[in-house]
């Protein structure tokens, strides 16, 4: 038998069950008994192998058969296909547990000041391969990006009744007003609280809306256009700097001055109650997101749980 003229992409790789039986114990008989053959079916689809290749693969000696060159080329053919072959499903099944890509999503920047995203990082340094990128906005803009698919997912501080969106709560966080002055621990009235100068910074309009309606819910029309203002600022870093240094009084999530308060640097103006906010974590009803995406929302709600 010759090479000339075969085509090898007609091979038939059912049949090397039967040859790789045969060359292991060097025997018909033994190989049909480990492929589940009969020794005539292994006989046949050895020669039909033959036949294909163009190449004689066994030779008999005595009452073994022994692999030719061209064989035991074969075996070593065949087992590197195997390894291949397990080598590529082994990668395919690393690709479906691995989380592998970016994943971008949006908040408020007083979300970033959470204590919860210290341990999402903890997380990603477990998945070097997946890449977060995080937006920093008002919860409106975050609504926007959500819907232009210019972010994954992200939190809000209020639901939208957008018909596109779906919203899962994440946490509740406390909103305290803060002085570098301590409070007498009564409810100011509203007098003492228009004799405020308050700091104007990203968001704060929001949290002074809710703040007032909570702690006056008699003057219904107060919102934060009717309060007076020291200053503005474009971080929520530099609005709590700005109090700590005695420039005005701001409304924040309780978390990000939990340290000022804590030693004393920042007091809270007392309310009858605490007044407790619902954060959710907003994506597009019924989207089919990646894997990744849906491990990374999950981090963050095995956070609060």
């Amino acid at each position: 038998m010759g090479f000339s003229n075969r085509d090898f992409t007609l091979l038939d790789t059912r049949l090397f069950k039967a040859f790789m039986a045969a060359a292991e114990t060097r025997s018909f008989t033994h190989a049909a008994t480990r492929a589940h053959m009969t020794q005539s079916g292994v006989s046949q689809h050895i020669a039909k192998l033959e036949e294909q290749i163009g190449v004689t693969l066994f030779k008999r000696i005595g009452k073994k058969v022994v692999l030719t060159d061209a064989g035991d080329a074969l075996t070593q053919y065949i087992r590197h296909q195997m390894l291949t072959t397990q080598q590529f499903m082994d990668e395919v099944h690393a690709m479906e547990t691995r989380i592998v890509g970016l994943v971008s999503y949006a908040m408020p920047p007083s979300c970033l000041m959470s204590p919860h995203f210290p341990m999402l990082l903890e997380r990603r340094l477990a998945h070097p391969d997946i890449e977060l990128k995080i937006s920093l906005t008002s919860t409106q803009d975050v609504v926007q990006m959500v819907l232009d698919d210019r972010a994954d997912f992200g939190f809000v501080t209020e639901k939208n009744d957008h018909p596109l969106l779906e919203y899962r709560l994440f946490c509740q966080e406390e909103y305290v007003l803060v002085s570098r002055d301590p409070s007498d621990g009564k409810r100011p009235s509203e007098s003492v609280i228009l004799e405020q100068a308050f700091i104007n910074y990203p968001g704060s309009g929001y949290y002074y809306d809710r703040w007032l309606k909570h702690a006056l819910p008699e003057r219904c029309n107060l919102n934060a256009y009717s309060l007076t203002y020291a200053g503005e600022i474009n971080s929520i870093h530099g609005a709590i700097d700005m109090v700590v240094g005695g420039l005005g009084v701001a409304v924040l999530p309780s978390h990000c001055v939990a340290s000022q308060l804590e030693d004393g640097t920042l007091h809270r103006v007392e309310t009858d109650k605490p007044l407790m906010n619902n954060i959710y974590i907003t994506t597009i009803k019924g989207h089919d997101y990646p894997s990744r995406v849906e491990q990374v929302i999950d981090w963050f709600f095995d956070m609060t749980h």
